[in-house]
């Protein structure tokens, strides 16, 4: 029976019957504030009924793939103990779990937390690789959800989770524990009001409504596919995950939308600024890079403030097409600021620039951390008073003492490592400038076009005459001496060599054994005795990173020992190879930013990988130099928050929706949104999104 009084999704949990203020603050800190939060918040395995085995039904073996079978039990823990080996001194914690026909040994390895958590006595659900060891069947590793205490009196206890033939399981968050969601959303479910109308009719056709799509996914009716109800495939996945992908598309929308409104200083073009460019340039464009500039100038020539991604693949040049937009601003009477990742690609842009501007580089400053007292105030007063027309920089721009005179344009470069307030902080020290972002890392068109749909593209697609393709080969640990050998080659025709380890001490990484950084140095001094080696990383204060990164720019280092943040940034024509040690604990775009490193000259470069494992995923990198082919696949192998980095800010946190799986759906919410903008959005529309940005955090997206 349904109750009298609906709750809007928008309701607080405490308007749920049971809620009262202590499992409020449960909730609170697990993330759980309203009823859409909790009612969001989806299983995140189901267990089938039919696959559950009995103890007495164990059979060992391989698996057809070859690996161990994985099974799935439920019972009673009849016995926990912990124990610690003499050699290594490894925790192991063991359990003997019961059901009618037998007991077979769990065993977890260094997770002594286990000990504490788990009760004699408790019911819990476990799956995983079922294994023979020395007392008969056991199961290392398994995963595991507890269902509480059974009462022996009450018979028919141990069937009322299997009412149906599906089973959710819940993430415990703290001391929230996955049975306690389940209640918590079955009664949700008979409260909440779900009757908004804010999907357009194309989009939910065929689709169940969202009431209905969230009863069938946190309780799977029987005739569910199993397989696509894990893969997120099913008819009630789509429902929620369009409504995500909607909202999301509708703000992008709004956003480009809005900007599209804003007046944008005209910046003239003549034959004689087409002259003075011309005049900079140290060899022709490509025809990309041409495409790439007109789009440019037309946008700066159209009323309307611009806001383009210029995205390409390695050594696309880019930068060149960025300074002679900056130029094309400064050679008009206005100033363009440049925005770098990190000091050491911002110092490599002003050099580059320097090089591009000849007698004119007093026009160019570089703002930076490190800079001493003196420099640093008279490079503000340069800004401030105009006389800097380019500017290039760190997130030192953002500071309050920076001051430009006629800031017209900005530009970006990976523009993804940057939060979006700073972006707009530095938005703010102009009228409203002109927007250049530069995109290092190629992302596929269609999930461009969606996460940065405000944004007008020109993409890069062809290399500059005389850029030659990285050779790139795959070793395994054996065969390292190979690519040692061809270091020693390389070093004796007069060239150099970058080495690039994940690791900056062994302390960074706890469960695998890693060479690291300082190992690699050892074995480098140990084969190379007379070559000067330098090492850079991350934890180097910004004066000695720099200082060690301009040893191997002049050449006085022929050796760059480093981790990735030579990613980007440094442009060293001699240095011809390059060997990644542990090559699987990167992502295919990493390594490919780092392919780009060499083979910037013209004595063309070699790229090395040792790996150990992956190496089917690491073959893409031998098999093609396209980019934009790889990053597809480390998309769809890693997802999109570990191929645009921990650090951005601007993706969105859907709960349902993924980017890479559901780019179709993305397709058709972004072509819907345009739609709906254009028409006019309905209050009900208003008020959804507001929540959905909320959410969603979509009101950080750039």
């Amino acid at each position: 029976m349904m109750p009298s009084l609906l709750l809007p999704l928008s309701s607080k949990l405490t308007a749920l019957r049971g809620v009262g203020s202590r499992r409020m603050e449960l909730l609170s800190a697990a993330g759980f504030q309203t009823v859409e939060d909790l009612l969001w918040g989806l299983p995140y395995r189901y267990i089938d009924r039919g696959s559950i085995t009995s103890v007495s039904d164990l059979r060992y073996g391989p698996g057809l793939d070859g690996d161990a079978v994985n099974v799935t039990l439920l019972g009673k823990i009849a016995d926990l103990r912990q124990s610690t080996t003499r050699v290594k001194r490894m925790n192991i914690t063991e359990a003997l779990l019961c059901d009618d026909t037998g007991s077979v040994r769990l065993v977890w390895f260094n997770q002594p937390h286990l000990f504490r958590i788990i009760k004699p006595g408790e019911r819990i659900l476990v799956w995983g690789p079922l294994a023979h060891g020395r007392h008969g069947p056991e199961m290392r590793g398994p995963a595991w959800e507890s269902f509480g205490f059974v009462n022996e009196a009450e018979s028919d206890a141990r069937d009322d989770l299997f009412i149906a033939r599906f089973l959710p399981l819940y993430r415990r968050m703290g001391t929230l524990t996955g049975r306690m969601r389940q209640k918590l959303v079955a009664l949700a479910l008979e409260q909440a009001d779900c009757s908004g109308v804010f999907l357009p009719s194309e989009l939910s056709r065929g689709l169940p409504d969202t009431l209905t799509a969230l009863r069938l996914l946190h309780n799977p009716p029987d005739e569910c596919i199993a397989e696509d109800l894990e893969a997120g495939l099913t008819p009630a996945h789509q429902r929620l995950a369009m409504e995500e992908l909607f909202a999301f598309a509708l703000g992008v929308e709004l956003r480009r939308s809005g900007r599209l409104t804003r007046r944008g200083e005209i910046i003239p073009t003549s034959v004689e600024l087409r002259n003075k460019l011309k005049s900079f340039l140290p060899f022709r464009l490509t025809k990309a890079q041409r495409s790439a500039f007109k789009e440019i100038v037309d946008d700066l020539g159209a009323g309307r403030v611009m806001h383009r991604m210029l995205q390409g693949d390695v050594g696309s040049g880019k930068t060149l097409v960025a300074f002679l937009t900056m130029a094309m601003i400064a050679e008009t009477g206005g100033q363009a600021a440049l925005l770098a990742p990190t000091e050491v690609l911002a110092r490599q842009h002003a050099d580059t620039f320097a090089k591009l501007l000849g007698d004119e580089r007093s026009f160019m400053r570089l703002l930076a951390g490190g800079m001493k007292a003196a420099e640093r105030r008279e490079t503000l007063e340069a800004i401030a008073d105009g006389q800097a027309r380019y500017v290039v920089g760190t997130h030192a721009l953002f500071q309050e003492a920076v001051s430009f005179k006629k800031l017209q344009l900005v530009v970006v470069d990976e523009q993804h490592r940057f939060g979006v307030k700073q972006r707009e902080a530095i938005k703010d020290k102009g009228l409203d400038p002109h927007w250049l972002v530069m995109s290092a890392t190629p992302i596929p068109r269609s999930l461009a076009l969606a996460i940065f749909g405000d944004l007008d593209q020109s993409v890069l697609d062809e290399l500059p005459p005389g850029r030659q393709p990285a050779r790139t080969r795959l070793l395994n640990p054996d065969q390292a001496e190979w690519a040692w050998d061809l270091v020693e080659r390389e070093l004796n025709n007069g060239r150099q060599a970058f080495v690039v380890s994940p690791a900056i001490d062994p302390s960074d990484e706890t469960k695998i054994s890693l060479r690291d950084i300082q190992a690699m140095e050892a074995l480098l001094h140990a084969r190379f005795q007379d070559v000067r080696i330098t090492i850079a990383h991350g934890r180097l204060k910004s004066d000695e990173l720099n200082a060690r990164m301009a040893m191997f720019v002049s050449g006085e280092a022929r050796i760059l020992l480093a981790t990735t943040v030579i990613e980007v940034g440094v442009d060293v024509p001699n240095a011809t190879v390059m060997v990644v040690d542990h090559a699987e604990r990167f992502g295919l775009s990493q390594l490919h930013q780092l392919r780009g490193r060499v083979g910037r000259g013209a004595y063309g470069g070699h790229f090395v990988m040792i790996s150990k494992s992956e190496n089917e995923r690491l073959q893409a990198l031998v098999e093609t130099q396209d980019g934009f082919r790889i990053a597809q696949k480390d998309l769809e192998i890693r997802g999109p928050g570990e191929f645009f980095g921990t650090r951005q800010s601007g993706l969105p946190r859907f709960q349902v929706a993924d980017l890479v799986r559901d780019r179709q759906l993305l397709a058709r919410c972004r072509e819907a949104a345009v739609d709906a903008v254009q028409q006019g959005l309905t209050d009900e529309q208003r008020i959804w999104l507001r929540q959905e940005q909320t959410r969603l955090k979509l009101a950080e997206i750039s």
